[in-house]
């Protein structure tokens, strides 16, 4: 009798789920391979298919959670969670990642660009920014916290050697989450009249 009892192992690209006797390898979602054996493969796969989800799950409240956990409910604290969101974001380019991790789900968006003003359209927005334009680089310059507001100024790349923005973000942060936000772009100018940098 073939033993259905499979062997979970991390590996770099995601979890790969085993099992004795390997006849079948099929893809479940990204990052997650399963092999199931040749007798009862469509009741170990289903099986195999609700452990890894939970899994998943799992991993995503835990980060969601450690994050949380060390954030302190100050106006440091929230400077801290702000640039954290930041830099994932941004400046490493895991928009969702960042989103899932530091964003409230009742998060409000205030940038015109943006349809709905939405958590997910803030989501398709910056992550349709980052496809078009792979070399642009954000730069976190200084930051101000006041209760429960960060404000942030950055410098925006949209590629190398190309002029930046001048971008000013103000953050507002509830129960260790981020939950709403608005913006100010200073596109580049020619003849800048004051020689002062707006960096």
């Amino acid at each position: 009798m073939v033993s259905a009892r499979p062997s979970l192992a991390s590996t770099s690209r995601g979890l790969t789920v085993h099992s004795s006797r390997t006849r079948f390898a099929g893809r479940l979602d990204s990052g997650v391979r399963c092999h199931t054996t040749h007798l009862g493969g469509h009741m170990l796969k289903a099986q195999l298919a609700t452990t890894i989800a939970f899994v998943m799950c799992c991993s995503s409240v835990q980060a969601e959670t450690t994050a949380k956990a060390t954030c302190e409910p100050t106006a440091e604290g929230s400077r801290n969670l702000v640039v954290s969101f930041y830099t994932q974001a941004l400046i490493d380019k895991q928009v969702r990642a960042a989103f899932d991790t530091y964003v409230s789900p009742d998060f409000v968006e205030h940038k015109p660009d943006v349809p709905n003003g939405s958590r997910s359209a803030v989501v398709d927005f910056l992550e349709g920014l980052v496809t078009e334009l792979p070399g642009a680089r954000w730069e976190i310059l200084r930051t101000v916290a006041e209760k429960d507001l960060v404000f942030l100024h950055a410098r925006f790349s949209p590629a190398p050697g190309a002029p930046p923005y001048a971008i000013a973000d103000v953050f507002r942060v509830d129960n260790c989450a981020i939950v709403e936000h608005w913006d100010v772009v200073g596109p580049p100018r020619d003849g800048m009249p004051n020689k002062n940098s707006r960096f």
